[in-house]
């Protein structure tokens, strides 16, 4: 019987593979120790993708009767209340799954989650004006721009400071020094 389960928690070990591809990375096979990287539904439009995190998860040796340790690390665009969220939301899932095969059930739902939070938190760090408005219980996006650090920022801010940073590259040569700054 231990053997059949063994087996049972390998295909699982496969399958999350299989789904996730290079956005998994197995430390252990069995018991099974995962690290996923999380991401939201965006169609594979990075642009799109203003949260991310690597999902890793310890299972023990009494899997799948024992829930795992969650955790997210390397976590981007969440801050401590979206964190908080994710974890005790992953972990409810796990204790609703006790007793049955859960690693794709686990990343799945983190993309579903993380998918739900897929705005960003806070102000623009140019006009410090929030970047998403709620209007009544919608949300209202304005376009933004996503840095490859996770920074968002009104597109209208970042067209903006582009266009000044312009107009001192040009006025620094038209002066005779040619001092270009971020080209």
């Amino acid at each position: 019987m231990a053997i059949a389960a063994e087996e049972e928690v390998l295909l699982e070990v496969e399958a999350v593979e299989s789904v996730y591809g290079d956005d998994c990375r197995v430390v252990r096979r069995f018991p099974p120790h995962l690290h996923v990287h999380i991401r939201p539904r965006t169609a594979d439009d990075s642009s799109q993708q203003v949260s991310a995190f690597y999902l890793p998860s310890h299972y023990y040796w009494q899997y799948p009767s024992e829930p795992p340790c969650l955790n997210i690390v390397e976590f981007k665009g969440l801050d401590v209340k979206r964190q908080a969220h994710l974890i005790h939301s992953l972990q409810d899932k796990a204790q609703d799954l006790s007793s049955c095969q859960m690693l794709v059930a686990l990343c799945e739902e983190a993309v579903e989650i993380l998918s739900s939070m897929n705005h960003p938190d806070g102000n623009c760090p140019m006009c410090l004006n929030p970047l998403v408005h709620e209007v009544g219980h919608d949300l209202f996006l304005p376009f933004m721009k996503l840095m490859s650090c996770y920074h968002c920022f009104h597109s209208e801010c970042i067209i903006r400071w582009w266009s000044w940073l312009q107009e001192q590259n040009e006025t620094r040569i038209e002066n005779g020094r040619e001092i270009l700054l971020f080209l």
